[in-house]
């Protein structure tokens, strides 16, 4: 019996000191805690809108003319600069004949001119002879006319002297010394005398109007050398456009050096060596990965978040990277989704971008205006409430706080938190109000 009560008083002092030094334990418990500051200021929403990659130029690559593919030096996926040839084509159809064509066309067209250039030359010289016969007949008609004039003086002289001799047979006839038919015998030749010079007086000579027909010719001469010069004119243009078109018709039957029209990555190819292509079907696409576009489709209430010529940042989850845009399209009309269509233009000088990966615009947005930010972290959530422990004195005071908006890394929030408040980050969830606490070091 004395054994079983020293036992008990054995097993009641052992759990008095354990709990005697529970208690001191409980009393002396420090909880290392990580801290940030509290910020007063605006809190911006980082708004993401879902977009992606696009080539901003995709060129088709098209032969002048159609014919058989001799060369190929590219394939799919090639990296090609702008001018570098990527295919021969060998004109098909009969091009050789219409060469052949062309010559004969330009041969005729050739001997049309030398045969409008004689006639010119012939009527050329047609006028001057015409000019020739004018001079002639100038000179002939001066002539005629110095005889006439000679030949009605000699009237006049001849008139005046018959009237004198039948003025004197009148006189005579008068007086009766010679019979009175004497008399009328000279008066009629002094009367055919008169009109003889009357008639020689008015005559105009007939070199006159061999004058105007020369004239007249010249004229003619004149409009037939016009017509041949106009003919001249006409025929070097044919021969000319003969020469244009045996041209045209000698570089179709070349074989046609195809070339990139931009640099970038073939990115469809519709033909192999041997195959016949067509100026209207492309042989080959070529998509520009220097710059590439940005798209999207926002509603109405987002559009006014893009601005053209505004600068934004994209995310390129795929690439883990972020990269700055230059809004370079923003419609004012939706499509036929009701969305509007946005467009951004990035650099891609390294090409890592691809087309069709998935980019996210991040916009920044101004929410909640000079209010209290705390880390998100900090937030602790129990019995409806939420609150933070502020430090105070080394100790952790529980303050209740209302959540305005929130992040992931940062939330807005109102309080009686002062601007410059200490709150625990890490360690919180193990605290209550009044726990002591230390600041561990940001490497610990």
């Amino acid at each position: 019996m004395k054994r079983l009560i020293f036992m008990f008083m054995v097993l009641f002092f052992v759990t008095a000191c354990n709990q005697e030094e529970t208690n001191e334990e409980i009393e002396d418990r420090i909880t290392p805690v990580k801290v940030e500051s509290v910020k007063k200021e605006d809190f911006v929403v980082e708004r993401k809108l879902v977009a992606r990659a696009t080539a901003a130029d995709t060129s088709p690559v098209l032969p002048e003319t159609p014919g058989e593919l001799a060369t190929l030096n590219v394939a799919k996926g090639d990296r090609v600069e702008k001018g570098e040839t990527i295919a021969v084509v060998r004109p098909g159809g009969n091009v050789d004949n219409q060469v052949e064509l062309q010559q004969i066309a330009l041969r005729q067209a050739q001997t049309q001119l030398e045969n409008a250039q004689v006639s010119k030359e012939q009527a050329a010289e047609g006028v001057e002879n015409a000019k020739e016969q004018v001079d002639l007949a100038e000179q002939a008609s001066q002539s005629q006319a110095s005889q006439t004039a000679q030949a009605a003086e000699a009237a006049k002289q001849q008139y005046e002297q018959a009237k004198q001799l039948a003025d004197e047979t009148k006189k005579l006839a008068d007086e009766g010394t010679i019979p009175d038919a004497l008399y009328q015998q000279a008066k009629n030749r002094a009367d055919q005398a008169y009109a003889q010079y009357q008639q020689l007086q008015g005559k105009q000579p007939q070199s006159s109007s061999a004058v105007a027909q020369a004239e007249a010719q010249v004229d003619q001469a004149e409009q037939q050398l016009e017509q041949a010069r106009v003919a001249v004119e006409q025929a070097e243009l044919q021969v000319e456009q003969a020469n244009v078109q045996l041209n045209q018709a000698q570089e179709q039957a070349e074989n046609e050096a195809i070339t990139a029209p931009t640099s970038g990555e073939v990115s469809t190819l519709n033909a192999s060596e041997g195959d016949m292509v067509s100026n209207q079907q492309p042989l080959a696409t070529i998509v520009s990965l220097d710059p590439m576009t940005i798209t999207a489709s926002v509603t109405a209430d987002q559009l006014s978040l893009f601005e053209k010529e505004a600068e934004l940042t994209v995310d390129l989850p795929s690439l883990e990277e972020q990269v700055t845009s230059t809004v370079s399209y923003v419609s004012s009309v939706p499509d036929d989704t009701g969305l509007y269509p946005v467009e951004a233009t990035i650099g891609n000088g390294d090409e890592k971008i691809k087309p069709g990966m998935m980019a996210t615009f991040l916009l920044p947005e101004n929410v909640v205006e000079n209010t209290l930010i705390v880390p998100t972290d900090s937030l602790v959530e129990q019995n409806d409430e939420t609150f933070v422990y502020q430090v105070v004195d080394e100790k952790a005071v529980q303050v209740l706080v209302s959540v305005l908006e929130s992040q992931s890394d940062f939330t807005a929030v109102s309080g009686n938190l002062p601007e410059d408040a200490t709150v625990i980050t890490t360690g919180q969830l193990t605290l209550s109000d009044g726990d002591q606490v230390t600041i561990m070091e940001e490497d610990s």
